[in-house]
C-alpha cells in the first residue's frame, strides 16, 4: 500500500499523510487534485509526493476519498507555488490553492472524458473549428464540448445513443510543455494614457502572433480589463481571445480553465487570479500597471503580481514585460542593475502648461485655505473638474476632551481612535477595533468634547457648505471610483484618499490639491516616502491629460515641513538616488529582503517566548535579526503584540521560512497568533543572468 502526503489550504505548515485506495493508485501523482476528509470536513488538496507506507506502522491512516477528474499541477505551478508560499509566508497549501480551480463534483461525468467527432461533415464541426479545436484527431474535453455548444444534458444524451461522438476516459498526465530554447527578453516600458498604452499593447500581440508565440496580460481591475479586451478583439479580429476575471461564474471559470489547459487562444487577458491558470505555452508575458493596487492580494497568502510573475517566467522562460507609469523603487533598480530594459512607446512626455504651487500656514484655522478654496471656485466656473487629496479617513483623527486633554485611544495599539461623525462611532486605524464614544468626558466628566485633525469626512462636509449645489463625490475606495461618470460633462470636486488617483479621475481634472501634506510624511512605515513620490508623480503625469486646458497643483504644508517638499518633485534619477542610499544603510529592500515576524498574545512572557525560539533557530544562519521589541512601529507603546525584524539576502528566502515556519508550527502556546510582513526583493540571480 503506498500514501500520498498531500497540502491543504490551510494556515497550517505541515502536510498531512492519506493512504491511497487501491483503485486510485494509477491516477495519484505528485500534483494530482484529490478530496480529502479533514476534522470532520471535505477539502480539496494537492498531493506533494507519494511513498509506500511501512509494514510495521501501529496506526491507520485516512484514505483519500476521490481523485479530482482534473490535469495534475504541472511541475512549474508546483515550483511556483512553493516559491509564493516563501515570499508571503503563507503555508504551501495555501499557496496551492492558487492553482485549483472552483469545481463541483457533479461535473466529473464531463470533465473526465473526452469526445471525438468521427464525421468532419458534423453540423458541430464548423463551430469548434473556430476555438482552433480539431474533434477529429485530437479530440477535446467533454466539458468544452457541452458548453462551447451550449447543449443541455437531454441534447448530449441523444449525441451519444445515435454513435455521433465518441468517448473515451481522459489520460490525466501532467501538461510538461516547454518552450524552445532562446534569449528571453525582460522590458520596462513607460506608458501614456489608456488609448496611448493600447498602441503598446497592440504592437506586443503582433510581434507575439508573428513569432508563433501565445501572449499573457495581466492587468489590475475589471474595468481596464473590460476597456483593452473590446479594443484588442475589435483591432485583431483574426486572433482568438480569452479573458479570465473574478466575475465569472464557477460554470465559466470551469470553461475558461479548460480552454487554457488545451491551447484554443492565442491571447489571454485576466485580473490577478488568471496567471495561476494552466498556461504552459504562454511565450509573451506582460503586466500592465504594477503600481495599481489590484495587483496585491489582500488575502492569504498576501502575494503581488509583479513577484509571483517574474517567478513564473523565471521558471518557465518567456518573454516578460512590464508596463508602467513612474516605476517603484524596486522596478528602477532593476532598471539600474539590467535587469531590466527601460522602453518607451509611442507617445511623447507630455508638454501640458503645469503649475505647481504651496500654500503653506503657522497655524491651520480653516479647513481649506482661501486661495484652495479661490481656485476650486475659478475651476468651477470654467467647468472643469477638481481633485482634493486626502490622508485619513473618517470625519477627524481623534476625538477627546478640550477641559482635561483626554482623548481617546485603543487598548490594544495605543494609538488615537478616528472618529466617524455620521455613524457616531470611533474606530482604530490599525486594528479595527470600534469604540461607541460617551457624551461627556469619561476622565473629567466635562461636556466639552472636541474632535482633532481633519478626515475626508469631515473636508467633504466644509466643502459642502462652501459650493453647495455642486457635484460633490468622496471617494475612498474602488468600488465608490468606478461609479464615476465623467460623460455628462457637469464639473465635479472629486474628496478622496489614494483611491481617487486613478488614471480615468486624473485626466479628466485641471486642479490637484495636496490636502495638508505633513500627514503624509511621518507614517510609521518605511516605505511611505516612495509610495507619497509615487503617487505625486502619477498624479503630475495624468493630471488633465484628456483636457486642453492648464493644470494646476496646490500643496498646502505647514511651514516647518516646507523643507520636505522638493525631494517629492525631483524626477525618478535624482529621488531614487537619495532613497538608495537611505535604504542601502540600514539594509532595506530593494538591496536586501525584509521579514517582520509579529506575536500577538495578552501574555507578554508568550509572545517573547515564541519570537525567541525563532530567534534561535536562526542562530546559524546568516541573517540581521532584530528584536524581539514592541509593536509594528514607533507608534504602539504599549500594545499586544511584539517583533522580530530580520534582514536577508533574496538567496537566503528559502532557508529562511523552513527555520521560522518550523518554529512557529512547533511553539507549544496555542494563545499566540503569529503574522508575517515579508517586503521582497527581485529574485536573486548571478551577475551573468543579467547579461
Amino acid at each position: 500500500m503506498s500514501s500520498a502526503l498531500v497540502a491543504l489550504p490551510l494556515p497550517i505548515y505541515k502536510m498531512f499523510d492519506y493512504e491511497i485506495p487501491q483503485e486510485m493508485s494509477v491516477r495519484i501523482q505528485p500534483g494530482t487534485i484529490v478530496e480529502v476528509e479533514f476534522h470532520g470536513s471535505h477539502r480539496f488538496g494537492c498531493v506533494w509526493s507519494v511513498h509506500p507506507i511501512p509494514n510495521d506502522t501501529d496506526y491507520n491512516l485516512k484514505s483519500i476519498l476521490s481523485c479530482l477528474a482534473l490535469e495534475p499541477l504541472a511541475n512549474w505551478q508546483i515550483e511556483l507555488a512553493e516559491n509564493i508560499a516563501h515570499q508571503t509566508f503563507s503555508s504551501l497549501g495555501e499557496a496551492l490553492e492558487l492553482f485549483i480551480p472552483k469545481y463541483r463534483l457533479s461535473w466529473e461525468k464531463w470533465t473526465s472524458r473526452r469526445i471525438f467527432l468521427p464525421i468532419e461533415e458534423d453540423e458541430y464541426f464548423s463551430d469548434l473549428k473556430k476555438y482552433g479545436i480539431d474533434p477529429i484527431s485530437q479530440g477535446m474535453n467533454f466539458f468544452l464540448f457541452k458548453e462551447l455548444l451550449r447543449l443541455p444534458s437531454q441534447k448530449v444524451n441523444q449525441l451519444i445513443k445515435k454513435n455521433r461522438i465518441k468517448i473515451i476516459e481522459e489520460d490525466f498526465k501532467k501538461n510538461q510543455f516547454h518552450l524552445p530554447p532562446q534569449k528571453w527578453v525582460q522590458k520596462w516600458w513607460q506608458r501614456g494614457t489608456m488609448a496611448e498604452s493600447l498602441q503598446i499593447l497592440g504592437k506586443l500581440v503582433e510581434e507575439s502572433y508573428n513569432r508563433g508565440l501565445k501572449i499573457f496580460i495581466l492587468l489590475p481591475s475589471p474595468k481596464v480589463l473590460d476597456y483593452v479586451f473590446k479594443n484588442l478583439e475589435i483591432n485583431y479580429p483574426f486572433l482568438r481571445f480569452l479573458f479570465f476575471d473574478g466575475r465569472l461564474s464557477p460554470r465559466k471559470r470551469m470553461l475558461i480553465y479548460q480552454m487554457v489547459r488545451e491551447g484554443y487562444y492565442d491571447v489571454l487577458m485576466g485580473t490577478r487570479l488568471s496567471q495561476f491558470l494552466p498556461i504552459h505555452q504562454v511565450g509573451v508575458h506582460v503586466l500592465f500597471d504594477p503600481e495599481d493596487f489590484g495587483h496585491y492580494s489582500d488575502r492569504y497568502p498576501h502575494y503581488h503580481s509583479f513577484f509571483s510573475l517574474i517567478e513564473k517566467v523565471k521558471i518557465t522562460g518567456g518573454d516578460l514585460h512590464i508596463i508602467g507609469t513612474v516605476p517603484d523603487l524596486t522596478q528602477y533598480f532593476g532598471l539600474q542593475e539590467g535587469y531590466f530594459e527601460f522602453q518607451r512607446g509611442q507617445n511623447k512626455p507630455s508638454t501640458k502648461e503645469q503649475k505647481v504651487e504651496l500654500v503653506t500656514y503657522d497655524q491651520k484655522k480653516v479647513i481649506l485655505s482661501q486661495l484652495v478654496q479661490k481656485a476650486l471656485a475659478q475651476n468651477k466656473v470654467s467647468r472643469q473638474n477638481s481633485i482634493v487629496w486626502v490622508q485619513k479617513t473618517g470625519y477627524s483623527a481623534a476625538l477627546g476632551c478640550s477641559d482635561c486633554g483626554f482623548y481617546y485611544s485603543c487598548s490594544d495599539c495605543d494609538v488615537a481612535l478616528r472618529f466617524y461623525q455620521k455613524e457616531r462611532i470611533l474606530q482604530c486605524p490599525r486594528c479595527g477595533k470600534k469604540v461607541i464614544p460617551e457624551s461627556f468626558c469619561p476622565e473629567c466628566h466635562g461636556p466639552w468634547m472636541k474632535s482633532w485633525g481633519e478626515g475626508i469626512e469631515k473636508v467633504y462636509q466644509f466643502l459642502k457648505k462652501i459650493f453647495p449645489g455642486v457635484s460633490l463625490i468622496k471617494i475612498t475606495s474602488d468600488q465608490e471610483r468606478s461609479e464615476l461618470n465623467f460623460s455628462d460633462g457637469e464639473p465635479m470636486i472629486i474628496v478622496g484618499t489614494s483611491a481617487a488617483l486613478n488614471e480615468e479621475i486624473l485626466t479628466h481634472s485641471t486642479l490637484f490639491v495636496i490636502h495638508s501634506f505633513e500627514d503624509w510624511l511621518f507614517l510609521p512605515e518605511f516605505q511611505v516616502r516612495e509610495k507619497v513620490y509615487q503617487n505625486i508623480q502619477r498624479a503630475l503625469f495624468f493630471l488633465g491629460a484628456a483636457q486642453q486646458q492648464p493644470t494646476r497643483v496646490l500643496i498646502e504644508i505647514s511651514k516647518q515641513y516646507q523643507k520636505f517638499i522638493d525631494s517629492f518633485f525631483l524626477p525618478p534619477s535624482e529621488f531614487y538616488k537619495l532613497e538608495f542610499e537611505k535604504r542601502k544603510k540600514f539594509g532595506y529592500p530593494p538591496r536586501k529582503g525584509l521579514l517582520q515576524v509579529i506575536a500577538c498574545s495578552r501574555n507578554k512572557i508568550n509572545r517573547e517566548r515564541v519570537l525567541n525560539k525563532v530567534k534561535s533557530e536562526l542562530n546559524s544562519v546568516k541573517l540581521e535579526i532584530n528584536g524581539p521589541f514592541p509593536g509594528e512601529s514607533y507608534q504602539k507603546k504599549s500594545g499586544l503584540s511584539d517583533q522580530l525584524v530580520i534582514k536577508f539576502e533574496q538567496s537566503l528566502l528559502g532557508t529562511l521560512y523552513d527555520k521560522v515556519t518550523a518554529a512557529v508550527q512547533a511553539r507549544k502556546s496555542t494563545s499566540v497568533d503569529v503574522d508575517f510582513k515579508v517586503y521582497n526583493t527581485l529574485p536573486y540571480l548571478v551577475k551573468d543572468d543579467l547579461k
